[in-house]
Order: C-alpha cells, then structure tokens, then sequence
C-alpha cells in the first residue's frame, strides 16, 4: 500500500500569509502526487485566502498572485469547506468578485 502523502494547504496559505513563504505553494504546484488528495478546510480559508491575494496584488508581487490563482485552479475540486464543496464554497464567498479584480 503506498504512503498518503497529506497535502496541508490551508497550513501553506497561513505561512504565505504570515512568513511571506510561497515556496511550498510553488512545490505542490509541481508534485502531481498531490492532485487528488481532498483538502479539509476551516469556513475562514477563503477569507485567509482572498486577504492574501489582495495583500499580493497591492505589493505588486505578481509571481505570488499568479501562484495563488494556480492553487485555487488546480485543487479547488479537492476541497472541502466544512462538509460543503470548496469550489461552490468560496464562489459563494466571493471567488468570482476577487478574481475579476
């Protein structure tokens, strides 16, 4: 049986978030090993998410606006918002709004 390997992208938002630390993201971007594992995700991941995106955009940091935006296009499918579908989710949020910033 071959190891799961666990995918903690609400823990690589926070560190984003808080350390400025987008490697991991850019990481998982290229490990298809992680292209169907289901993300759990607390009610405030779009929130983190969306703060950091406009927080990127106001500094310019285009390279992480885009890393973000992949991350979302990529594993929207895979999360999980409290029971409910991530990407049905975060539209509710506000997904479509943040984008077509």
């Amino acid at each position: 049986m071959p190891v799961r390997r666990d995918l903690k992208l609400e823990k690589y938002i926070d560190d984003a978030s808080r350390k400025k630390e987008f490697q991991p993201l850019e990481d998982i971007l290229q490990d298809d090993h992680y292209s169907n594992v289901t993300q759990k995700c607390s009610k405030l991941f779009f929130s983190k998410l969306d703060k950091l995106i406009c927080r990127e955009l106001d500094d310019k940091e285009i390279k992480n606006v885009s890393t973000l935006l992949n991350v979302i296009q990529r594993f929207a499918k895979h999360i999980s918002i409290q029971g409910e579908d991530g990407l049905t989710s975060m539209i509710k949020q506000g997904l479509v709004q943040t984008i077509s910033i």
